[in-house]
């Protein structure tokens, strides 16, 4: 019975050596990670991953960005309407957009006269004509200044030709040299709130109108 104890142990002993013999010779794994994708490849593929949505998303920004800018357009809106001025809309927006982001129609506004479903065009100016006033709907664009001067004095060399500042329309006042829509435009306010021009030189009292704008144009009207 001790022979088999002593044998036992000694198998047991042996045992165990070759087993720590086994471990400290790397035969035997434990807790290894093992990567099927080595760690600097896989962080360069996430890297890139994430770039490649980076870059997704800049050009998706970019793209958004040019659509919204071909989307817009800018008009100008002025007449029988509670606030005159420019506003910005988007591309295919009617004029009763227009309007009712200036504040809608004044209780002058002649309605059987103007067409608000009319199609918007960028850099247009639409004028709201008044109960009685000017019927006509005008759209203005914009001319060369150099060249209105040139046409001006071929066809037009004596005083009966000269434009009345106080009676002109808008196409008639934009036909002076310097004075443009805008400026036009202002005339005809002036001449709303104030009256009448009761001298040329009244007309420098519109704002845009200086001593240089108005040496081009003294010789060209007249206020009766």
């Amino acid at each position: 019975m001790k022979v088999n104890m002593r044998n036992f142990i000694i198998f047991l002993t042996i045992l165990a050596v070759v087993f720590i013999g086994i471990l400290f010779s790397g035969k035997i794994n434990f807790g290894k990670t093992v990567y099927v994708v080595s760690p600097k490849d896989t962080i360069n593929d996430e890297e890139n991953i994430e770039k490649s949505i980076n870059n997704e998303e800049e050009y998706i920004k970019n793209e958004k960005i040019e659509i919204d800018e071909d989307s817009k357009i800018v008009v100008y809106i002025s007449g029988e309407i509670n606030t005159c001025g420019v506003v910005n809309l988007n591309n295919g927006d009617r004029l009763i957009d227009a309007v009712e982001k200036l504040g809608g129609l004044t209780e002058n506004a002649d309605l059987n006269k103007v067409n608000l479903a009319i199609k918007l065009e960028d850099g247009c100016h639409y004028i709201i004509p008044k109960i009685g006033g000017d019927t006509q709907e005008e759209r203005i664009s914009s001319k060369d200044t150099s060249e209105k001067y040139n046409n001006y004095n071929a066809n037009n060399n004596n005083n009966s030709s000269k434009i009345n500042i106080n009676t002109a329309s808008v196409n008639e006042l934009n036909s002076l040299p310097g004075i443009g829509n805008v400026i036009a435009v202002r005339i005809i306010e002036y001449r709303k709130q104030n009256g009448t021009f009761h001298s040329i030189s009244d007309i420098k009292n519109v704002s845009g109108i200086g001593n240089k704008k108005f040496e081009g144009i003294k010789d060209l009207i007249i206020v009766n």
